[in-house]
């Protein structure tokens, strides 16, 4: 993975659900949607704080970095604003629209395997 020459701190970002809106969950590899409103204005901005990292399931080929990498620059986004890995950085902070942050307590409610398993995406849930 190339470094960022500010040598700033690494944000890593999922692409699917984060940068991708990713409305119909996983259709065969197509990356089909727009971008999530608001993230190309967001990451002009966080690109002068951190290394924008992109990981996502797709970096584990280098076609599925290719084609998010297309797939930025037919939507106008400066894709060398971005290093893509197909390993998990050891980030700053990531943004992934299906992780929660553990709180160091295994017993929190939270945590709860019923709990866990009734989870569902920010695109996923019935608006209110």
């Amino acid at each position: 993975m190339d470094r960022h020459p500010k040598n700033l701190p690494d944000l890593c970002l999922d692409f699917d659900g984060v940068i991708h809106r990713y409305s119909a969950g996983w259709q065969e590899g197509e990356i089909y949607d727009d971008p999530v409103p608001g993230f190309c204005e967001w990451a002009e901005e966080a690109r002068l704080y951190f290394t924008l990292v992109v990981y996502s399931s797709r970096s584990s080929t280098d076609l599925g970095i290719h084609n998010m990498r297309l797939w930025m620059r037919r939507h106008g986004i400066n894709d060398g604003w971005f290093v893509f890995t197909d390993k998990k950085p050891p980030a700053f902070l990531t943004i992934d629209d299906r992780a929660i942050q553990f709180n160091g307590n295994w017993r929190s409610l939270q945590f709860a395997p019923s709990v866990l398993r009734s989870f569902r995406p920010w695109m996923a849930r019935v608006p209110a």
